[in-house]
């Protein structure tokens, strides 16, 4: 009998538990969870039910949190630290602010559960021996997806409900696995294929496969007294056909209406949403996401039919418009497009009014372009994940691209922002179309680490519309009436959330870090300059600029633990949790903030110092950041 052996060891274990609950603290704090009291300038203490601790940090002007890597302490009741050693614990902690929270017990026992999940793999990370951040300048971006740590700003980033360790071992990206897809063929009567022009079906399998494995497939149909033109070829997820397809389609199965031919011939490596495949065997062949019905972050991640049976219309719609708008092309934005999708029928779910939504996500294909192709001699791609990361001995990528670029760190944050920023501002003010270009969901092309391009990608899920008859959305497809709808002010909340509060902040964190000639306000006033220059640049767009009011000096301050915590718990729902809102916060990049800020005193050098970076002997574990 087989069976997978822990492999991690006791020192990478605490590690992983003293990462986690400084993590859980800053994300605790910034969504006023909790509370803690000042002891003196820079030393907080945190009492949760029956647990006291202490630790060192300070709060940014934003209102997130820095917490000193290896501050945290377990205290007695009269404030004492029990030990010298940082708090490790997790479970004790998590104990205690679920208690001191509230949280229900239905809620509570899966929030361990999960919990345990990402403490386990966050102990994986705990090795000297994984990529260093030079990587960065070397290897190909689906070798730096498999350096990345997982979601910055939910504590339980690794939760993947529904694996056992085995398929930890075999499917986590931060392992960065080889995994083989299993093709079948789909009979006609029950999937539906969409493309773009360019993709029929024939032409999208003469590139996926061999000419050998595609004969050979043909074959096998044959072979059964099938007609393969009856047949769509699909790849699968190996666990989504042990798991959920065998018994969801045995009837199909058995009826000839689905045929399990044969293990594909590529190797793919799972990038950060798990279910996303890049082929390393052929890169320039296309990404594949798959249906994979674990719990993670914040949803299963199916594929949802509706959303992807209108994806290559979508697809064809934004590309033509990036290629006929001269200043949104000249941006040099590159969006992947999800250029082809098999969606398959489920007989018995799909008649359920109501059923929860993962019953109607389980089995089809996308297939998306590679970023191969949008990289010219001389450039590179990373996904903006990497950003955040620190490897095992304290150095960020972040810097490594600074310092390679050979220009000062402003200098490389304005040059970001505009390649970043200014091709989402064109979109949201001239189409009335909003990304969520977290560091997930988009990538960067640089040249000996200079900024070049962002590539948006996985726009399908998260694009939303204003709700106003622009002209500019005359040409839009049928099939984009089902992307979401807002107002224009709400529709900025996705730049101000998705861009500034999931990706920019914790950029912020690890710019100051390394760079702490620089402050908080030089910072934002970099985002806030570029944005106003592209408003100068385009006086056509000041009626719809107004509209937006990306400078407003509030937006409200989304929450994304809580809705774990408090709403939608760990209920099977029939639609997809959406976040908890709290009262407006400031917006760092708008004048009227950077104003207020200017007047504030400055920073102390003591809390200065807690920024510092310590020495890998002092704490080898001080610069784990996660995505």
């Amino acid at each position: 009998m087989n069976f997978a052996k822990l492999q991690v060891n006791q020192p990478q274990w605490r590690a992983a538990g003293q990462r986690l609950i400084e993590m859980a603290i800053a994300e605790f704090l910034y969504e006023e969870i909790i509370q803690v009291n000042a002891l003196e300038e820079g030393h907080y203490a945190l009492q949760l039910d029956d647990q006291s601790y202490s630790f060192q940090g300070f709060q940014y002007r934003l209102g997130h949190w820095h917490i000193q890597a290896g501050s945290v302490r377990c205290c007695n009741s009269a404030g004492d630290l029990i030990d010298n050693d940082a708090a490790w614990n997790l479970h004790t902690f998590m104990r205690a602010f679920a208690n001191q929270s509230e949280i229900q017990p239905f809620t509570k026992a899966y929030l361990i559960k999960e919990m345990n999940n990402t403490w386990l793999a966050e102990a994986h990370l705990m090795n000297d021996q994984r990529l260093p951040s030079t990587a960065v300048l070397s290897q190909p971006h689906y070798k730096i997806e498999g350096m990345l740590r997982g979601h910055p700003w939910l504590i339980m980033s690794k939760g993947r409900m529904g694996f056992g360790y085995d398929d930890y071992l075999s499917a986590a990206p931060e392992i960065s696995p080889t995994v083989k897809v299993l093709w079948l063929a789909v009979h006609q009567q029950l999937a539906e294929y969409r493309s773009t022009a360019a993709w029929s079906a024939k032409d999208l399998y003469r590139h996926e496969l061999s000419a050998e494995q595609l004969h050979a497939f043909t074959q096998q149909l044959q072979a059964q007294g099938l007609l393969a033109e009856d047949y769509f070829l699909i790849p699968v997820h190996a666990w989504q056909w042990h798991q959920w397809l065998v018994a969801t389609y045995a009837n199909e199965i058995v009826n000839q209406h689905i045929i399990a031919l044969d293990i594909g011939q590529d190797d793919y490596v799972p990038m950060q949403s798990i279910r996303t495949l890049c082929n390393t065997s052929h890169p320039e062949r296309h990404y594949v996401k798959l249906p994979l019905s674990i719990f993670n972050t914040a949803v299963y991640r199916g594929l949802p039919s509706k959303r992807n049976l209108a994806a290559p219309a979508v697809t064809a719609w934004l590309q033509q418009i990036q290629t006929e708008d001269a200043k949104l092309h000249a941006t040099g934005v590159e969006f992947l497009g999800e250029i082809a999708t098999l969606t398959i029928q489920q007989p018995c779910f799909d008649q359920i009014e109501g059923a929860p939504y993962q019953f109607k996500e389980l089995f089809g294909c996308l297939w998306r372009e590679s970023v191969s192709s949008r990289i010219k001699q001389g450039q590179a791609a990373l996904s903006q994940a990497a950003l955040l990361h620190r490897d095992h001995s304290g150095q960020s990528i972040l810097t490594v691209l600074i310092q390679a670029s050979g220009l000062s760190p402003l200098h490389w944050l304005k040059q970001f922002a505009e390649v970043c920023v200014t091709p989402l501002l064109i979109c949201l003010y001239k189409y009335g179309l909003a990304f969520s270009p977290h560091g997930e969901n988009s990538m960067l092309i640089h040249e000996c680490g200079i900024p070049k391009k962002l590539v948006l990608k996985d726009f399908i899920d998260d694009i939303n519309l204003v709700d106003e008859d622009f002209p500019e959305l005359a040409d839009m497809p049928e099939e984009a009436h089902i992307l979401l709808r807002h107002s224009a002010q709400e529709l900025s909340q996705f730049i101000f959330t998705g861009l500034f509060m999931v990706h920019y902040r914790y950029i912020c964190a690890v710019f100051l870090e390394d760079f702490p000639q620089h402050s908080e306000l030089e910072f934002w006033q970099c985002i806030s300059d570029v944005i106003a220059s592209m408003h100068q640049q385009n006086p056509e767009l000041s009626e719809r600029i107004e509209k937006f009011a990306i400078f407003r000096a509030e937006f409200e301050k989304i929450c994304l633990n809580r809705v774990r915590l408090f709403t939608s718990s760990y209920n099977d729902e029939v639609e997809r949790p959406v976040p908890v809102f709290l009262n407006p916060m400031a917006n760092p990049v708008s004048p009227q903030t950077l104003q207020t800020w200017a007047k504030l005193q400055p920073q102390s050098a003591k809390l200065n110092s807690l920024m510092q970076p310590q020495s890998k002997a002092q704490n080898s574990s001080k610069h784990f950041i996660t995505l």
